[in-house]
């Protein structure tokens, strides 16, 4: 472990609370640890609430499509002690995260890697026809699962063991990916934007731009924080419709990037991999 004493990096912002007020707020996040540099190519983290416990998806050497079976899942506690580095290994590139009865999916080039949770043994890994880079991943109430190919620029569905295209989204290069009631939010690398997608009508929605290198999407009450891939943390209220989003954190000069992210609820706290960083980074979250 390493910097466990608190640094606080504070930001001020205006968001809308409502569509009728307008609140001034501070925004502070305190940076309450960092583990060790190593966790090689840190690209995602998901926390467990069940057992209060974080989840890493390391893609091992890069570059981060390559089929070398030297990918890996660590295990983290709540407060940041790598419980174990290695927890499931022979994976090639991993990436995206999520839960499913006591499951975890992960993401891992065309296909999705199923982990049973209590024993860290692989069970099924589900082939995505077609797809080329998977790179995030979310799941519905029902078990059907979206997948972004940032690389071929699609959303995959996977539902009852099938895959199929959802839909094509050329031009868009999405990454980031949160799956709501009836829409699904997307979040582009190349144009900056988080959509929202009626799972329905496939009607599509501008809610933020200005997150150029956009990667991860995760959910407050308030809205959305964005991460943009180079080291830099957005806010997009809940209320706004194609709004900029707000920056509240830049780590570029530390040379940390912020890559696909979590958040812990109950004690608001924002978990943060940092990639080339090798690192997760984890912010306690207040509202003045």
């Amino acid at each position: 472990m390493k910097n466990h004493f608190p640094v606080v990096l504070i930001l001020i912002t205006m968001f809308q609370i409502s569509h009728s007020q307008t609140t001034e707020a501070k925004v502070t996040l305190t940076k309450l640890w960092e583990t060790d540099t190593v966790l090689k190519t840190a690209e995602a983290v998901r926390y467990y609430p069940e057992k209060e416990m974080i989840f890493v998806s390391n893609i091992g050497g890069v570059p981060p499509n390559k089929k070398d079976g030297d990918g890996y899942i660590s295990m983290l506690s709540k407060d940041g002690k790598i419980v174990k580095k290695d927890w499931v290994t022979g994976i090639n590139a991993p990436k995206g995260l999520n839960f499913f009865n006591d499951k975890l999916f992960v993401g891992d080039i065309d296909t999705v890697v199923e982990i049973n949770i209590e024993t860290g043994k692989i069970g099924k890994t589900h082939t995505v026809t077609d797809a080329v880079f998977i790179n995030d991943l979310d799941i519905d109430a029902n078990g059907d699962m979206y997948v972004t190919d940032s690389q071929d620029e699609k959303i995959f569905k996977l539902a009852n063991g099938e895959s199929s295209l959802w839909l094509d989204l050329k031009g868009f290069y999405p990454n980031g990916i949160l799956v709501e009631d009836n829409r699904i939010l997307i979040l582009s690398s190349s144009k900056g934007e988080l959509i929202a997608i009626d799972k329905i009508t496939k009607e599509k929605t501008v809610l933020a731009s200005g997150v150029r290198g956009g990667d991860g999407i995760v959910p407050i009450k308030e809205g959305y924080f964005l991460s943009a891939f180079q080291g830099e943390i957005y806010f997009a209220n809940k209320n706004m419709v194609n709004a900029p989003a707000v920056k509240l954190l830049d780590t570029r000069t530390n040379k940390l990037n912020s890559a696909d992210m979590s958040f812990i609820p109950k004690e608001n706290i924002l978990l943060v991999p940092t990639f080339y960083g090798n690192t997760v980074v984890a912010y306690k979250l207040d509202y003045k």
